[in-house]
């Protein structure tokens, strides 16, 4: 059992540690309508003692009713400069997006796209000496940043969908994400963030989608966490 074990590295896949890294911006909005805009950066800070490496993709971002990603591979709408880095340790390394544009955009360019800027960790030994193979545990960091192509005229329309005893259902009738913390909207003669559980104020719902809330006055023992931003 010893020799089988050490052939073998046990990958732990951890998301973002804000200890370990950091990430700027961690949310991003451009107007895609927007020379200007449409070109920015990111910069990830390696705060650990060894060299990490990164592959960056893009995905289309959609949410289902209780607000789960459903990401989708992008390989159209940006080009990303370099799309593999190796940060060295306590440094920091930037990343260029441009905004090329997509087919969506072309046909619907007032409506706001949601995206995840995903930074996946691989595997790098820059070490020199030639070490024994033996069992170790390996941390893998996966990053996922939000990223919203928002023109600059665009805003949500959120209304009630349905509701039942556990549940508040919104629908967002506007071509740009409604976020509840932000929202005025009133339900019963209350703000709808007086009625829905804290830990799922710091969420959104997509244009033209339906989410789905839990009451406050549902247990947190049964009901799920909602995905963050």
């Amino acid at each position: 059992m010893c020799k089988i074990l050490s052939i073998f590295a046990i990958i732990i896949v951890m998301f973002f540690n804000a200890e370990a890294l950091t990430v700027v911006p961690f949310v991003h909005s451009f107007d895609p309508k927007d020379n200007n805009e449409n070109t920015f950066q990111y910069y990830i800070g390696n705060k650990t003692g060894d060299f990490l490496a990164f592959e960056i993709s893009v995905f289309r971002r959609k949410l289902d009713k209780k607000g789960n990603d459903i990401l989708k591979r992008d390989k159209e709408s940006f080009l990303l400069m370099p799309s593999q880095i190796i940060i060295p340790p306590h440094s920091q390394r930037s990343i260029k997006v441009k905004w090329k544009g997509n087919e969506e955009f072309k046909k619907n360019p007032n409506k706001e796209q949601a995206f995840r800027v995903v930074m996946s960790q691989f595997p790098v030994n820059l070490n020199k000496k030639k070490e024994k193979k033996q069992a170790s545990i390996q941390v893998v960091y996966e990053i996922k940043a939000s990223l919203y192509a928002t023109p600059k005229d665009a805003k949500p329309d959120l209304k009630l969908a349905y509701e039942n005893a556990k549940i508040i259902a919104l629908k967002n009738d506007g071509n740009r994400r409604a976020e509840i913390r932000r929202s005025n909207l009133i339900i019963h003669d209350k703000k709808i963030t007086d009625l829905i559980r804290p830990d799922e104020i710091e969420t959104v719902v997509m244009p033209g989608d339906v989410r789905e809330y839990t009451k406050k006055s549902v247990s947190t023992k049964s009901a799920g966490r909602s995905a963050i931003r």
